[in-house]
């Protein structure tokens, strides 16, 4: 399972301070009441889009998080994060390094930055072992907003000569199923552009079996790939926001991809592809905003678990959902 953007605005951090009742940082209740759905999954991943850099705790435009927001996913569930993004570099050297050591130290795994080529080589790509399945994550990003990487560490970038080599580094390494989780696109357009089409295009005939997109910040179409007349890959051009203070029209929640595989005789299958709804409610108390993600069919099935939620919040989760169909239309494998 894939899910999108997660961002640390400044106020969600303000959100977190209160959630800790003013003593500490505490992203906990942002996903309690959607644990039960993501620990059903065997691997779930997420698009970890701050650093976790240490204090001054920061937004936009440079993102620092505590360190209790990692620890929050994996409490929900989250076992893999993708960590090359556009804001990779916000802290620089020691914000990219610090991010990685931090995910270490609670049991994460993550890939897309690396502290030096060593490392890169590795552990790149990605190998998540899993029920008899080996399955190959690669993470890129079209950039880190202007800045520049510090050298030895390193910043998978879009790099067709390089992506090349890696998918073919995971085939070397019999990978049952190859997915690339990158970092493309317009901000908040709900299509996807020319570019996006081209390298996914380049990823499926190369050898990916499937391709997930982040960075628009609003979900994007589910296609797929021709490569011959009896095979096309799947590609979710953009996942939205998982959770964020974006509370916009389109930008105000996000979709989780589901993958089903199967394999029989040692040939691994995509068995179904589906897609789960989410919206972020931005629940005002006294003394600001807290922060809490829905899984919108959940709500519509069970609306009296979620007394938050007003109707002037069900009016706008509801256009939400209603735009993500429209968007999506009615996906067929």
């Amino acid at each position: 399972m894939f899910v999108g953007d997660v961002m640390g605005h400044s106020t969600q951090i303000s959100g977190a301070w209160r959630d800790g009742g003013d003593s500490c940082y505490n992203y906990m209740p942002v996903f309690q009441w959607i644990k039960d759905y993501v620990f059903g999954f065997d691997v779930a991943v997420a698009n970890l889009e701050v650093t976790l850099a240490g204090e001054p705790y920061t937004g936009y435009p440079q993102f620092s998080s505590p360190i209790s927001l990692a620890a929050a996913l994996k409490d929900a569930g989250f076992n893999v994060l993708a960590t090359a993004n556009n804001h990779t570099l916000d802290r620089g050297k020691t914000g990219l390094e610090r991010t990685i050591n931090v995910l270490d130290s609670i049991g994460i795994q993550h890939t897309g930055s690396f502290k030096d080529k060593t490392v890169r080589d590795t552990c790149y790509p990605l190998v998540i072992n899993k029920n008899n399945f080996k399955i190959a994550l690669l993470n890129y990003t079209y950039g880190t907003n202007g800045l520049t990487v510090e050298q030895p560490n390193i910043v998978n970038y879009i790099d067709t000569v390089q992506i090349s080599a890696d998918i073919a580094k995971a085939r070397d390494m019999q990978a049952d199923y190859i997915i690339t989780y990158i970092h493309w696109g317009d901000e908040y357009s709900i299509t996807e552009n020319a570019y996006q089409r081209r390298i996914a295009s380049f990823l499926a005939k190369n050898g990916c079996n499937l391709i997930v997109g982040a960075h628009p910040h609003v979900v994007q179409p589910v296609s797929k790939v021709t490569v011959t007349p009896t095979d096309s890959v799947p590609v979710a051009y953009s996942l939205g926001n998982f959770v964020s203070n974006q509370s916009e029209r389109y930008r105000d929640g996000g979709i989780a991809l589901e993958i089903t595989l199967t394999k029989t005789d040692g040939i691994t299958n995509t068995e179904s592809i589906v897609y789960e709804p989410f919206w972020v409610l931005r629940h005002q108390t006294g003394r600001g905003y807290v922060f809490r993600i829905i899984r919108i069919n959940d709500f519509i099935a069970n609306s009296e678990k979620y007394p938050l939620i007003n109707k002037q919040d069900g009016n706008r989760m509801m256009q939400f959902y209603n735009d993500t169909k429209n968007i999506i239309g009615i996906y067929k494998l």
